[in-house]
């Protein structure tokens, strides 16, 4: 099905409209968590009706990854403060038409899908040798940098979209994170070198 953005609503839009309604209400954020190496950041938006409201009579989350797009690598607290205000909004009822998300994020979803195959002939299989135990060599390679199994499975799941770690990965992706973190481990030595 495609995306059609006159079914979806903006954040601004919502934000409109709950301020005419509830001019006296506010709209609060907070960075639940932020990892700044990582570039992943989880935001909450409380919406208040009044100023008496001792609890919100709405929240909603938002999470982004710096490496999400290009908006996101200068922008991704911005884009995800507005994301979590437009989901609280609309569990609030204001201006959901389709669902609880809002056209920026429904753009942003259009923009993740795979893209159709170029009509280039497919790559021919490289001679790369894939070890027998990827996940062991990635860990492997992940423990000289003091990333333990915990902190390998965030970070995978921060940088893939995932939630089940290298579990979730194909042999391709499993490939980039072990190169990745050899490269990494790699580069302070490179650095010794130079000295």
């Amino acid at each position: 099905m495609r995306f059609n953005p006159d079914e979806y609503i903006t954040v601004h839009e919502r934000v409109e409209k709950f301020y005419a309604k509830y001019p006296d209400g506010r709209i609060t954020t907070t960075i639940v968590e932020h990892d700044r190496e990582s570039g992943f950041i989880l935001i909450r938006a409380e919406i208040f009706r009044s100023p008496d409201d001792a609890l919100p009579a709405a929240t909603g989350h938002a999470y982004e990854l710096r490496s999400s797009g290009h908006v996101q690598q200068g922008s991704y607290v911005e884009v995800c403060e507005t994301s979590s205000v437009g989901r609280a909004l609309a569990l609030l009822g204001f201006e959901v038409r389709r669902g609880i998300a809002s056209r920026e994020e429904m753009e942003k979803a259009t923009r993740k899908q795979p893209q159709p195959p170029a009509t280039a002939p497919p790559k021919p299989a490289t001679a790369e040798r894939t070890p027998p135990d990827m996940d062991a060599e990635i860990l492997r390679a992940a423990g000289e940098l003091g990333y333990d199994a915990a902190k390998v499975r965030k970070w995978v799941n921060q940088k893939f979209e995932v939630a089940g770690g290298l579990g979730s990965l194909t042999e391709q992706d499993k490939r980039e994170v072990l190169k990745i973190f050899r490269e990494k481990a790699q580069a302070p030595q490179a650095k010794t070198a130079r000295k």
